[in-house]
């Protein structure tokens, strides 16, 4: 009876762990105080540097992603924001088909588990089939490797007026089966959704305001 009870709950924790989505996306509907040309323009911004320039978006998309220096632990855990982080590395880009590929490495837990992976990416912008609106600003991933199987990020961008702006806003990533299995719920709130929340955050208020400024740091 004992070894029944084991097992069934060894099965149990199996399927739990192992039913980890691949997919995971964050989902985001606002309106901008500017106009649509001025928010397609902080998208565009965006998406070049991401592409050819990863390293320029600290200053401004992915500003005040710091986290309290008293809660930061000596090592990441599965608790903290920075259980896993990219280190980028080479960089190539194409203009005029709007392409790029960047080798990163990844690191979980402050170990890295991968190395020279490689983040090709290509963006289009496609309009409504009438020539006029909704925008749609759409740049998608492919990875290298098993780390990633994918990765999109998309903008539909309408005027409201001439001030005013609607945007429907997804980001989201397929995970490789392994790595899949080490995303939990908590992993991916911790680390992952939150990034990808305070991303549209600073380009709507680079596109309201024409920067993003430094924030206190919330405990």
């Amino acid at each position: 009876m004992k070894k029944l009870l084991l097992t069934t709950c060894f099965i149990v924790f199996s399927a739990s762990v192992f039913a980890r989505p691949q997919r995971r996306e964050v989902v985001k509907d606002t309106i901008v105080n500017a106009p649509v040309e001025t928010m397609l323009e902080t998208v565009e911004l965006f998406y070049y540097q991401f592409q050819a320039c990863p390293d320029s978006l600290f200053d401004w998309v992915y500003l005040n992603f710091d986290e309290p220096k008293e809660e930061q632990p000596e090592k990441p855990t599965k608790e903290s924001r920075n259980a896993i982080q990219l280190s980028y590395k080479d960089r190539v880009y194409d203009p005029v088909y709007h392409t790029g590929d960047v080798a990163i490495d990844m690191y979980v837990l402050g170990v890295r588990w991968w190395k020279d992976q490689h983040l090709g990416t290509i963006y289009r912008l496609t309009r409504a089939k009438d020539g006029n609106y909704p925008l749609t600003a759409h740049m998608s991933a492919t990875y290298s490797g098993s780390v990633l199987e994918g990765g999109d990020v998309i903008f539909v961008l309408e005027p409201i007026d001439d001030t005013h702006t609607r945007v429907h806003y997804e980001f989201g990533l397929t995970f490789g089966k392994v790595l899949a299995v080490f995303v939990s719920d908590k992993i991916w709130q911790n680390a992952i959704e939150w990034r990808f929340v305070k991303i549209l955050e600073n380009l709507v208020e680079h596109a309201e305001t024409g920067t993003v400024s430094v924030k206190p740091i919330k405990k």
